[in-house]
């Protein structure tokens, strides 16, 4: 398997926004204040918000062993978030 980089993490959690929202865009996937964590920055018509992510989970995902459930709720919570504050 390849090495697993911020790029990678990007590409792959773009996918997974795509079959959440069509009109949600990854950003920015940079590491969290938290030792082991991403943070992930999403747009939606304009409007940006985040959501941690643990880096075992993305590591489970991206290696297909399972954890895509919690990373689909994860970021389907951050998904929502932007589309309740922002759509008033």
């Amino acid at each position: 398997m390849a090495k697993i980089t911020v790029e990678v993490i990007e590409e792959a959690l773009g996918k997974e926004v795509q079959k959440l929202d069509k009109r949600v865009r990854v950003v920015a996937v940079e590491p969290g204040k938290k030792k082991n964590s991403y943070r992930v920055t999403l747009s939606k018509d304009g409007k940006m918000g985040s959501a941690d992510l643990e880096k075992d989970l993305l590591e489970k995902f991206l290696v297909r062993e399972g954890g895509s459930k919690k990373l689909r709720k994860a970021l389907g919570k951050a998904v929502s978030h932007l589309s309740i504050n922002y759509n008033r």
